[in-house]
């Protein structure tokens, strides 16, 4: 459950991502199965919320904003699993979809994979493979948040800076020296240090490389 962030990752993307809340959705209408999921999980350290009804689910997982997965169950009423799976992709459902079925085969696993879940698991699972899933399910949840949420947050952090100070980084950025910046810009070379030295601080980088890296995330 561990996201691996480089040094300026580490130092500007503190709040969204440094202690992130964790819940595991289960769609299952067995309350049996449901309780025994919960339990497991709960011991592992993750929250957790059930729905027995599907259609609930379709009305209510908008509301839950917290990073993690969905364990899906396949035979249930009203709305089959597969038939969920398909509404979620419609709706760029963002969270990694696991099934978790007694009721599959090969051809249904490929399937759903192909269309998009992230695994397929036959009930009763082993403990070690269904924890190894779900541990690689939220990871990928929570790079995939990092990854559309970094350009924003950069951004934000970029946008504090004052123009000159946005100046100078780009120069240096490209190479140039303190001096050279300084003839470009028409200042003292003390100035561009002092510039430089600022908006360093503020974007929380602390070489000529991780600015570069920083400048790419909000460029492209």
């Amino acid at each position: 459950m561990t996201v691996i962030l480089e040094p300026t990752e580490r130092r500007i993307l503190q709040n969204p991502l440094e202690n992130p809340e964790i819940l595991i959705r289960i769609v299952d209408d067995n309350t049996a199965t449901c309780k025994s999921l919960e339990f497991f999980l709960e011991a592992l350290g993750y929250q957790v919320k059930i729905w027995n009804d599907p259609e609930q689910f379709l009305k209510e997982y908008k509301e839950d904003k917290e990073d993690g997965c969905l364990l899906l169950d396949i035979r249930m009423p009203k709305i089959s699993g597969i038939e969920l799976h398909h509404i979620l992709i419609k709706e760029k459902y963002r969270l990694p979809i696991i099934f978790l079925t007694g009721h599959g085969d090969v051809e249904m696993a490929v399937d759903s994979v192909k269309k998009g879940a992230f695994n397929f698991l036959l009930k009763p699972s082993n403990e070690k493979k269904l924890t190894e899933t779900i541990e690689a399910a939220v990871q990928f949840s929570l790079e995939t948040h990092l990854k559309e949420n970094k350009k924003i947050i950069f951004q934000e952090v970029f946008d504090s800076l004052t123009p000159r100070e946005k100046e100078v980084v780009r120069l240096v950025a490209r190479g140039k020296l303190n001096k050279i910046i300084a003839s470009d810009l028409n200042i003292s070379e003390k100035t561009v240090q002092q510039h430089r030295s600022v908006a360093c601080h503020k974007l929380a980088v602390r070489s000529v490389p991780e600015l570069v890296d920083f400048l790419k995330v909000i460029d492209n």
